[in-house]
């Protein structure tokens, strides 16, 4: 699965940077390799500052000073904090896109034939409460919310993750869609903490919503990913 990252994450090349690139040639790749280990230090430290402070305390001077970078260090990677909000948003999606792509290809290694293997996986994934929904993530989604342009990356991953349970996954639009509903209704109980059922009472329903998408794909799959080597 493709990662989307924010339009306004990096800043664009001009075309005397691009001249410039060309020129050192070799250069470019240390370059670049340096780059990208200073924007995800700047995430961590981003993060590291919210589980600390708390995300309405997110400066972007206190994130540039974790980091160990100079503000226009900081800026150059993140032009606002709007910037930095959705580069946080995109890490978090990004992680989660990996870990179901990781789950699908268990279950499709474990019966080749099998349709509705994604969404086995996305039932999978919030089989156990996962740390994965944890504190930071929630402040990180709560501060996103309060501006709703920042929510444009996340709507596109959930679409896209919507159109691989109801067009691509072999299932019945209904049973694509009901494990969409229980999957992402119990990653937001997890998420923020609300009323979350017992374990029993949670696999019972995943355990039933998983029957029911091995029965519409002519899986013998079941609803539990093998396990890891």
């Amino acid at each position: 699965m493709a990662r989307t990252r924010p339009h306004n994450a990096t800043p664009a090349r001009t075309p005397a940077a691009s001249t410039h690139a060309e020129a050192t040639g070799s250069r470019s790749g240390p370059v670049q390799e340096r780059a990208v280990q200073t924007r995800e230090r700047i995430l961590q430290a981003a993060i590291e500052v919210i589980q600390t402070d708390g995300a309405a305390n997110l400066t972007l001077d206190r994130v540039a000073l974790k980091a160990g970078v100079s503000k226009g260090g900081f800026l150059y990677h993140f032009g606002s904090k709007d910037a930095l909000m959705a580069g946080l948003l995109d890490e978090t999606l990004a992680v989660l896109d990996d870990e179901l792509d990781d789950r699908e290809a268990r279950f499709r290694d474990n019966d080749p034939g099998a349709r509705g293997t994604f969404a086995l996986a996305y039932l999978d994934y919030v089989r156990e409460p996962y740390k994965a929904a944890d504190d930071t993530s929630a402040s990180i989604l709560a501060a996103a919310a309060l501006d709703d342009e920042l929510l444009a990356n996340t709507r596109a991953t959930f679409e896209r993750w919507q159109e691989r349970l109801l067009r691509d996954d072999g299932l019945a639009e209904t049973t694509g869609l009901l494990a969409r509903i229980v999957g992402d209704g119990l990653w937001l109980i997890d998420l923020f903490g609300l009323a979350p059922p017992t374990k029993a009472e949670r696999h019972e329903v995943l355990d039933l919503v998983s029957a029911m998408i091995s029965a519409d794909g002519g899986s013998d799959a079941g609803g539990v990913a093998p396990d890891r080597p």
